[in-house]
């Protein structure tokens, strides 16, 4: 009888065991409107684990935890939409919720070390913009009521300041990992601003002032993989080997480079690419005697579907593939696997512009080096 029980006393203490701990959050929530909702939602899968309905007054509820890890606590208010990031482990978390407030960090306790870094963070960010987001917050409503004679001044105005907006996030983050350098935090923030392809070399000197078990852990070490790739395509590099053939069988020459080259990295089943191979027939019209070449460097793994798209869509500036897909080297070194993609070179391969270039701003771009500006 002894050993049932002891048996029964087993099993349920795995299946304790498996069940997930409880992250309660108790909330203060103010000035929304009636429809306002927050949701939990986990920054690695973006998987929703909770949404509630905002009542403006004291709420409570529980989020279960299968598996710790950064998260987001979203705001919805009509058009308002507000995120705070923050860690997602057992126990209590305070919070206050004020829908007239999009500065201040509502998370005023947390159950771990790692999410009170967060708050170290978004006092230091909070800090370093403040004057910043003043300044943007005036010139965005500004642009919520321009006409049409002075709307294209105002979205400039918005763009440079939304720009040093950037800048100063970089600040906020190399600050917190100055004064925090065994901290994770700091690589989860790089990896949310999300511009390793266009600010390698920054990137690559915030990492490298970390701890040494930080920049080895898994994020480091794909982190510093990505920069280093980028840095490949920064302005003033030399431009990585082409891979692959013409259709007729030709391996790319450097002697066809002309004064300003413009790179565009597609394949034929991208509806992308496609839709861009409209813009830039017609844009090759405009350049193709005013010393400039286009190439395409096509990602492609079907040469039938290669050869017909560059038919079909009239492409008659020269075309290279390896036919090797996403393992081509051309992927890996050129755009870092991105399509479609576009940068420009001079005649000797040396790379214009840094990475990743708008079609929109491609026109601007080749004027701009083609003058020598």
């Amino acid at each position: 009888m002894k050993s049932h029980l002891y048996f029964i006393a087993l099993i349920a203490c795995l299946f304790a065991s498996c069940d997930p701990a409880p992250a309660t959050f108790n909330v203060e929530t103010k000035n929304f409107g009636p429809n306002a909702v927050i949701t939990i939602q986990s920054s690695e899968n973006s998987e929703t684990v909770k949404v509630e309905n905002v009542t403006n007054g004291k709420q409570h509820f529980k989020v279960n935890v299968f598996k710790k890890g950064y998260a987001i606590l979203r705001t919805e208010d009509g058009e308002k939409k507000r995120d705070y990031y923050f860690y997602l482990d057992k126990g209590n978390f305070d919070v206050v919720l004020d829908g007239a407030d999009t500065k201040s960090y509502p998370f005023k306790s947390l159950p771990s070390k790692k999410g009170e870094e967060f708050k170290d963070f978004y006092a230091i960010h909070e800090n370093l913009t403040k004057n910043l987001m003043d300044s943007l917050n005036i010139v965005e409503d500004e642009l919520d009521h321009a006409n049409p004679d002075n709307i294209m001044e105002r979205a400039k105005k918005v763009d440079k300041w939304r720009e040093k907006k950037i800048h100063f996030e970089f600040d906020a983050i190399k600050a917190f990992a100055k004064k925090f350098p065994g901290s994770e935090l700091s690589l989860f923030l790089l990896e949310r601003l999300g511009r390793a392809d266009s600010e390698p070399v920054l990137y690559a000197s915030i990492i490298n002032s970390l701890d040494h078990d930080i920049k080895e852990s898994r994020r480091g070490k794909e982190l510093l993989k990505e920069t280093e790739q980028a840095s490949k395509m920064m302005a003033g590099s030399k431009m990585p080997e082409i891979e692959g053939t013409n259709p007729e069988g030709k391996k790319f020459d450097p002697k066809i480079l002309k004064k300003v080259n413009l790179f565009i990295c597609w394949t034929s089943y991208s509806s992308k690419s496609r839709e861009n191979n409209r813009v830039l027939t017609s844009l090759y019209e405009k350049y193709k005697n005013k010393d400039v070449e286009f190439i395409g460097i096509s990602f492609d793994k079907k040469r039938d579907w290669w050869v017909n798209v560059i038919k079909d869509d009239k492409l008659t500036w020269p075309q290279y593939a390896d036919l090797k897909g996403a393992k081509s080297p051309n992927a890996k070194n050129l755009s870092n696997y991105s399509i479609t993609y576009f940068f420009l070179t001079d005649k000797n391969g040396t790379v214009l512009s840094n990475n990743d270039l708008n079609l929109d701003f491609v026109n601007d771009e080749i004027s701009k080096n083609l003058e020598g500006r």
